[in-house]
């Protein structure tokens, strides 16, 4: 058993001062078998804890306390063991222990938290005053702390970088509407300068906030020809082809915002037409035995997933199998610089902060990451038109309501053993149309860790029973 997350042990336990810093009582406390029984389960592994660091008392050796800990230990493992019984009471199951199964600590810089619906940045706000939290205990891990204590020797330097880190580093959102987005932005900007307020700032003192990860799902930035001007500069020439078809994909994300899997329409493309350069390369063999790097089956199967005909690119400028290695990395490039171009100079309508890429692109980029957290109130009932059909094709399990997509949608993004924290409609736990969301996704891709059934009066915006719960996504 792991207890090196019990967090604020000093100050819950009986005999610390109420800052948990200084221990009042003459020593810690001793334990039989029946007095640990009658401690809660969070008191006795707080208990566990002080007895283990024993060296904050000077009461001797570890020795000195075997009795206790065992005392402990045997009301843990009982207490463990009834939570495994099958045939508990529902008051049984709400005061049997649970315990998180032990997870590396991360460097805060790679905890990343997604919103895909994130309006005006509500959920965000809230995490960015956990993660000054976070950061600050980090700096001071002996074991964590390394990587940041390198890069930020001086303390005060490192809590005036914290704002900027979770801006830069943690904190993503996606909406279709880019008023949103803004006032998204907008508001964690905010939240970072009352940071540097109360680290006592002025404001030629407090480091400049250059990038938001707040995008707007909404089609690649420019105009018909300037895209096909782009697209022919680039060799070879199915690269260029490549772009126009992503490029063309992206136009539903206006309507489909974050369940358009545009990581996924990327991926196909590039397998279509790698299909279709094999294809190619098989035709143009002797016949000799060569080994092919694709079947034809193979290629049939992605041929009918993309929806694209076989016969669409020209690969005759590809000469080897390591172009397609590279393809998507490439096509992605090739993006990144197309929308970057046509964004320089246009106005603040589309970026908020100077080093933002463009909205099209950075679209592209979240939906290829992968999070922590993803936290969510998205949007429900049916999906509206053009997004009807793709989000029919794509989520065949969830499609009855766009808030269930969005739940099956979000457990893609996560990392095993990812939580995702929701607010939707409750009817998802009882109606029939959503048993398949709630046997294959609710309790095959993840599990519930806790549901609230919070009724009528959350949502100031619609008249909605709704439910909050937290799942986790499979390991």
């Amino acid at each position: 058993m792991s207890l090196s997350h019990i967090v604020n042990g000093y100050k819950r336990i009986r005999g610390f001062d109420e800052g948990g810093n200084e221990w009042v009582e003459d020593h810690l406390p001793r334990l039989t078998r029946d007095g640990a029984a009658e401690f809660k389960t969070q008191e006795l592994l707080d208990l566990l804890f002080l007895f283990v660091r024993k060296d904050r008392f000077a009461e001797g050796t570890l020795d000195d306390l075997v009795d206790e800990i065992e005392a402990i230990m045997s009301v843990l493992h009982e207490r463990v063991d009834l939570g495994k019984r099958d045939n508990l009471t529902q008051e049984e199951r709400l005061r049997a222990p649970v315990f998180i199964p032990y997870r590396a600590p991360k460097d805060p810089r790679e905890l990343r938290v997604l919103d895909p619906a994130c309006g005006s940045g509500h959920f965000l706000l809230y995490c960015f005053d956990l993660l000054q939290t976070i950061y600050e205990e980090a700096h001071d891990d002996e074991n964590l702390g390394k990587a940041l204590r390198e890069e930020y020797s001086d303390r005060d330097e490192f809590r005036h970088a914290v704002p900027v880190l979770i801006l830069r580093h943690n904190l993503h959102g996606i909406d279709i509407d880019v008023r949103a987005t803004q006032i998204a932005a907008l508001a964690l900007w905010l939240r970072a300068q009352r940071a540097y307020g109360e680290l006592g700032l002025k404001d030629d003192e407090r480091p400049r906030i250059t990038r938001s990860n707040i995008v707007c799902a909404e089609p690649m930035p420019g105009e018909q020809e300037m895209l096909e001007d782009f697209a022919r500069s680039l060799q070879p020439t199915v690269l260029g082809q490549l772009v126009n078809i992503v490029f063309d994909k992206m136009n539903l994300a206006g309507e489909a915002g974050s369940l358009l899997k545009i990581e996924e329409e990327i991926a196909s493309t590039v397998a279509q037409a790698r299909a279709q350069w094999q294809r190619e390369v098989e035709q143009a063999t002797d016949r000799s035995g060569n080994e092919l790097l694709l079947t034809r089956s193979e290629m049939e199967e992605l041929s009918e997933r993309a929806n694209i005909q076989m016969d669409l690119f020209d690969v005759s400028q590809v000469t080897d199998e390591e172009f397609w290695v590279q393809a998507a990395g490439r096509l992605i490039e090739a993006l990144r610089s197309y929308s970057t171009g046509v964004t320089n100079g246009k106005s603040y309508q589309s970026r908020l902060f100077a080093d933002d890429a463009a909205q099209g692109f950075a679209f592209v980029d979240i939906c290829r990451k992968r999070f922590d957290i993803v936290l969510m109130n998205p949007p429900f009932g049916d999906a509206r038109q053009p997004s009807k059909a793709y989000i029919a094709k794509n989520y065949p399990r969830t499609k009855n309501d766009v808030y269930a997509a969005f739940v099956e949608r979000g457990l893609d993004w996560l990392h095993p053993g990812g939580l995702l924290g929701a607010i939707t409609s409750r009817t998802g736990f009882f109606l029939s149309s959503f048993r398949k969301w709630r046997e294959e996704i609710v309790l095959g891709e993840a599990r519930p860790t806790v549901v609230a059934d919070l009724g009528q009066g959350v949502l100031d915006t619609a008249m909605v029973e709704t439910a909050a719960y937290a799942l986790e996504k499979a390991r």
